[in-house]
């Protein structure tokens, strides 16, 4: 009977050792922060530190910061679980997500926010853009500026900055808050043309200026004339047209290099063209005169935007009628000399057409250039075999009809 108290005696001890060991295996180590503050400055350093009853544990922290995610481990200091945060997590502002695990269990979490280093040296970054905008009013330029500490970080909203801006002779500053990281101003034209310089200024730092070119708005309609040597179509002198200056509706003398289109519209309303591009808001083209009477009606256009009057020009003949001779049995013909509105020869490359009739049949046209004020013609018995031919003969606008001459068939 005592034997058997004994074992069972002996069982009982065995079960509450048993019992008592799992319990002490299954508890929980408990971690608390002893850092109070949750809000740093960028470019310090950043330290959590925990208590525990527990002085063998190795926890480790993990971090969730907008530059990435890491795990760093603890070191003892004083007693105390401590882990320093990785100097390039520190300079970044932002809100930082911890969670402290130990094992493979979380125990602690919470956050902390870096904020911008305002006893750093600011530092600005502009932005301006358009680059180039039309004078009236109406067009506007938009200057962005980003203050930042000096670790990159842009300043905290309501932070102050002076956008100034400098155009002809005034120069205007406007006092403008950040938001949402930014200051921004919209700058508009004025009706002048020129220069716009733009630049910011926060916590007693300057920018460089950043330049804008306020161009002249759309042309208005101008006018156009003319000039030339003489009136005469010789097919070889040219008549120049010249715009008035053209300008903007505020008076700005247009761009350099604006382009101008004459169209010219013939007697047999043929269309043609001729162009020229502004310098100091005056277009000046060149025409070749024609090589025969006309009257030209012509017009000056900023195409789509801008047209000028219209003026009349008139060609006069250079000439009533020419001579001509034939030879060789008629098959030289020898057109001139062709002479000119003083009775000197005609320049070189006059276009002189001959049309061959046969009855009333057109047999052939002929084309020559003149030399020396003539152009000659050779009619091959080869080809020109019949025994009569006549001749229409023009040039320079005027046009002349021969008799019908006789030609030898062997």
């Amino acid at each position: 009977m005592k034997k058997m108290l004994y074992i069972l005696g002996l069982l009982s001890a065995l079960l509450f050792l048993a019992f008592g060991t799992a319990l002490v295996s299954d508890e929980k180590v408990a971690f608390e922060l002893v850092t109070k503050t949750n809000a740093f400055q960028a470019g310090g350093p950043i330290q959590l530190e925990f208590s525990s009853q527990s002085k063998t544990e190795k926890p480790a922290l993990f971090l969730i910061h907008s530059y990435g995610k890491t795990l760093v481990d603890a070191t003892m200091e004083n007693g105390k679980y401590s882990f320093k945060i990785p100097v390039n997590y520190c300079q970044k502002t932002g809100v930082v997500s911890w969670f402290l695990i130990n094992g493979s269990k979380k125990t602690n979490s919470g956050t902390f926010e870096i904020a911008p280093n305002s006893q750093t040296k600011t530092q600005i970054e502009n932005y301006l853009g358009p680059r180039s905008i039309l004078a009236g009013g109406k067009e506007f330029t938009m200057m962005v500026t980003v203050p930042t500490d000096g670790f990159d970080n842009p300043l905290a909203d309501n932070s102050k900055a002076i956008i100034k801006h400098q155009f002809l002779n005034s120069i205007t500053e406007t006092p403008e808050s950040t938001k949402n990281f930014i200051a921004w101003k919209n700058i508009f034209s004025e009706s002048k043309s020129g220069k716009l310089l733009v630049s910011t200024e926060c916590n007693s730092i300057s920018s460089k200026e950043i330049e804008t070119e306020v161009y002249p708005n759309i042309a208005t309609n101008f006018s156009i004339n003319y000039s030339r040597n003489h009136d005469f179509a010789d097919g070889n002198q040219i008549t120049t047209f010249t715009t008035s200056m053209i300008k903007d509706p505020f008076g700005n003398i247009v761009s350099d290099g604006t382009l101008v289109t004459f169209i010219i519209t013939t007697q047999t309303k043929m269309l043609l063209k001729t162009f020229g591009t502004t310098i100091n808001g005056i277009a000046n083209a060149q025409l070749l005169h024609p090589d025969h009477a006309e009257t030209y009606n012509v017009k000056g256009y900023v195409t789509g935007i801008a047209e000028s009057n219209a003026i009349i020009l008139a060609y006069k003949p250079m000439m009533q009628s020419f001579g001509y001779s034939f030879s060789n049995k008629n098959r030289t013909l020898v057109v001139g000399p062709l002479k000119s509105f003083m009775n000197q020869l005609v320049p070189d490359g006059i276009r002189v057409t001959v049309k061959v009739f046969h009855g009333t049949k057109l047999v052939n046209t002929l084309h020559e250039e003149s030399s020396k004020g003539n152009a000659t013609f050779k009619l091959s018995s080869d080809f020109y075999k019949e025994k009569e031919y006549r001749f229409e003969i023009s040039t320079l606008g005027v046009t002349q009809t021969t008799e019908p001459k006789h030609y030898d068939i062997n």
